[in-house]
């Protein structure tokens, strides 16, 4: 019986610490914040042109200008207008029948076998070299021209661009062999660098170069590298890819992100080294959270070109966690100095295949330096040349702009696998940020800055990340594969594997009140005093420094709102004025619910609806369906600013998801906190009675069978069928009825002892000729 109490007991205790524990969970569960909110978020992104080919097309931008695109896709390469996304011309180049089935024999699907254009480069001489996978063989051709009665851009009017073929050769180690591989390439001074597989199965990596190609499965090189992007500088060429961590073998098995440099001017070395780069290093990028522990995010997606941000040289990448870990992003900017200067610091070796990977000390390397440039390659001696081979890592990684991630995010939807950069856009104060584009595998595009700001307390300058947008622009589930900025057009053109489509750069019109577009923090938005609107002062005319517009950067919400002068003139205390407005039906064709927005920006007052002017004046805006309140929208972001955690629990604009959500967070989040306490608080009070019950119930019965008679009927007594009085029974049926170890099987005989030594009154009430036993199953039958 007392094994049944204490079972009994611990049901219950057990019941409340899982009361307890689902409370801290749910508690956990709220508190968990994403880093920084978009302050405009859309189902569905404007789309003002499209272009559409099939799901195995493979699109890839081999080049771009503002008024044209290239894309490389199947068995063609487009030339497409960016006004509306119109083909101008295209060049088609198919694989012979012949190499389409021996592709088919080496056992790839039909889809395989085509021919992938994947390598443009225009040469000095005006032709243009184009290379493709050609069915798992691949081929370059040189074009010229044609001229067939008129120029290139009348033969391009007519719906062809119309080359003659001067050279066809194969493309092995220039081209890779499938479309999906990840491979890149640069065309500096004439030469194709190029950064792919070598052979059909892919297991042979290089970056190459006429003759000269890195050493051949030598694993100190190149380990299973994705290469993401080739830029060239200073001399040098620099290829950014991912690989797998030689130096992290002897403590398992890590992806890590490199940045790998050559000389333009290198010829190979001397003797057996002919076909050798000497100037080949490898210097691991650090885009990491800094800490006591930093956590890196070690596996680089795609990179920018090189983006001239005032004084300094920038390389913006995009950088996600590793797939079977949580899933998070972030965007890192890398100074090209710091990456050239990498390549200056020590060598990283391992002296064998159980030691730790350590700098070379300065007396083991070659003099002079191995790795540098020199004006004949071939003049090098063997020992620099081996020792390049042998210790190609360096020992420093290269450290992201800022030291910290310029965004990061954290979402179980999507991960980041495309940037493009807006830089220096010049804002009403004068200043200039880089705008950032990034896209995700399920098809959004976030639009954010970086701003510099300074703490109260001290003079250090702090990163501040403002996320402005984040539009659905691909069908969810389509990823962004590459996106070009056209200023000219004023457009951003996002490219998937079977789709093209043109967004507006901004969205400033979409914005109907002055503190919503001051709130924005776009250096492109201002709200027009005069008009009344929110405009885009991208190629627009503008007054810098006067009070025609307004411009609110790097301020809080409430100072920006005092800015506007109607939310200044009759000022709430600890209140925003919200305007509701729906726009009238788009004239273009595209669906309310594509162009339904959340506008985040805002605080809700009742009663406060716009005025009748007001009104005319919004139902004739631009041609975009608003319709701030919508339920279907839901805003899914990822990345947060340590400083403002506590701040934007307070904050509409950053802690509400919707605006409906706006409207009704405070009264349920309070009955749902209400309705947990109570919870809460009733299992411990129920625990705890029940607890003390038990403890009187158990010491009651154990003084009664030491005491020889019946204590006052309780609440475990049972009534009997006859005589309706309350008894207790002498079996152990209830687990505090008795405290007694050993069960006494002689009913009659215990019953007859205790009937003899008990009182008159309840020989009367009980009659001891009756057997507990009869009396036990005259009340349960």
């Amino acid at each position: 019986m007392l094994i049944t109490t204490a079972y009994s007991r611990s049901r219950v205790e057990s019941a409340a610490y899982l009361i307890l524990l689902w409370f801290c969970f749910a508690s956990l569960n709220s508190a968990w914040m994403p880093d920084v909110r978009p302050d405009l978020q859309a189902q569905q992104d404007k789309i003002t042109a499209s272009f559409y080919g099939n799901k195995t097309d493979y699109f890839k931008i081999l080049d771009h200008n503002d008024a044209s695109v290239l894309v490389g896709a199947k068995d063609v390469i487009y030339n497409i207008s960016l006004h509306e996304l119109r083909e101008i011309s295209r060049l088609e180049w198919h694989s012979t029948d012949a190499d389409r089935e021996l592709c088919a024999l080496k056992g790839k699907h039909e889809w395989d076998c085509h021919n992938y254009l994947r390598v443009y480069a225009r040469l000095d001489d005006g032709q243009v070299l184009l290379c493709g996978t050609n069915s798992y063989k691949p081929r370059c051709r040189h074009y010229a021209p044609a001229d067939e009665g008129g120029t290139e851009a009348g033969a391009q009017r007519r719906g062809h661009m119309h080359y003659e073929i001067t050279r066809d050769v194969e493309a092995q180690g220039l081209c890779p062999y499938s479309p999906a591989h990840n491979s890149t390439y640069a065309f500096a001074d004439g030469q194709l660098y190029s950064a792919t597989v070598a052979d059909f199965s892919g297991g042979d990596p290089l970056i190459y170069r006429e003759n000269l190609r890195t050493e051949q499965y030598d694993l100190k090189q190149l380990n299973q590298p994705d290469f993401v992007g080739a830029i060239e500088r200073n001399g040098f060429v620099l290829f950014f890819f991912r690989e797998l961590s030689m130096e992290f073998m002897n403590f398992g098995k890590a992806v890590y992100s490199r940045v790998a440099r050559v000389c333009k001017n290198d010829r190979g070395g001397p003797y057996t080294h002919a076909k050798s780069w000497t100037s080949f290093l490898k210097a691991r990028l650090n885009c990491s959270v800094p800490g006591e522990f930093p956590f890196y995010f070690d596996e680089i997606q795609a990179i920018s070109p090189i983006v001239e941000s005032g004084s300094k040289s920038l390389v913006y990448a995009v950088f996600t966690t590793s797939v079977n870990a949580i899933p998070g992003s972030a965007v890192c900017a890398f100074n090209v100095d710091d990456i050239l200067a990498a390549f200056d610091g020590d060598f990283k070796s391992q002296k064998d295949s159980q030691s730790h990977w350590l700098p070379v000390q300065q007396e083991n390397v070659p003099k002079p330096r191995p790795g540098q440039c020199v004006e004949d390659s071939r003049m090098l001696t063997s020992i620099a040349v081996n020792f390049i081979k042998n210790h190609p890592l360096m020992e420093s990684a290269v450290p992201a702009e800022h030291g910290r991630p310029l965004l990061t995010k954290v979402n179980l939807h999507h991960r980041l696998t495309a940037i493009a950069v807006d830089p220096q856009i010049r804002a009403l104060n004068g200043a200039f940020y880089d705008v950032i584009y990034t896209g995700t595998d399920d098809g959004k595009v976030t639009k954010f800055i970086n701003i510099m700001t300074t703490h109260q307390n001290a003079s250090v300058e702090r990163l501040k990340t403002v996320v402005i947008s984040e539009m659905q622009v691909l069908p969810v589930g389509m990823a962004v594969r590459e996106m070009v900025i056209s200023s000219k057009t004023n457009t951003l053109v996002v490219v998937s594997d079977s789709t093209l489509v043109t967004v507006p750069l901004h969205h400033c019109k979409l914005i109907v009140d002055c503190q919503g577009c001051l709130s924005l923090q776009d250096p492109n938005c201002a709200w027009d005093q005069q008009t009344h609107e929110c405009k885009n002062l991208a190629g627009g005319e503008h007054k810098f420094g006067t009070k025609s517009y307004l411009q609110s950067m790097n301020m809080t919400r409430k100072a920006a709102a005092s800015l506007c002068p109607r939310l200044s003139a009759s000022p709430l205390p600890g209140a925003e004025t919200v305007r509701l407005v729906t726009m009238a039906p788009p004239a273009s064709g595209i669906g309310l619910d594509e162009q339904k927005l959340h506008y985040a920006n805002v605080g809700a007052l009742p009663g406060v609806m716009p005025t009748l002017s007001e009104q005319e004046q919004l139902a004739s805006a631009d041609d975009y369906g608003l319709n701030a309140y919508i339920d279907e929208n839901k805003i899914t972001l990822a990345s947060v600013d340590p400083e403002q955690v506590m701040t934007n629990l307070h904050d509409p604009q950053r802690s509400t998801a919707r605006v409906d959500e706006v409207q009704a967070a405070s009264s349920w989040s309070t009955l749902y906190s209400v309705f947990i306490v109570c919870a809460l608080m009733s299992a411990f009070i129920i625990g705890s009675i029940v607890g003390i019950k038990c403890r009187y119930c158990n010491h009651e019965s154990h003084d009664a069978s030491h005491r020889n008679h019946f204590s006052t009927p309780t609440q475990f007594g049972h009534k009997h069928q006859n005589s309706g009085k309350d008894i207790n029974l002498l079996i152990s049926s209830n687990a505090y009825a008795s405290a007694q170890k050993t069960p006494n099987l002689d009913l009659e005989k215990d019953r007859s002892h205790e009937c003899k030594n008990s009182t008159e009154h309840l020989e009367k009430e009980l009659p001891c000729k009756t057997s507990t036993l009869t009396k036990v199953k005259r009340t349960y039958i």
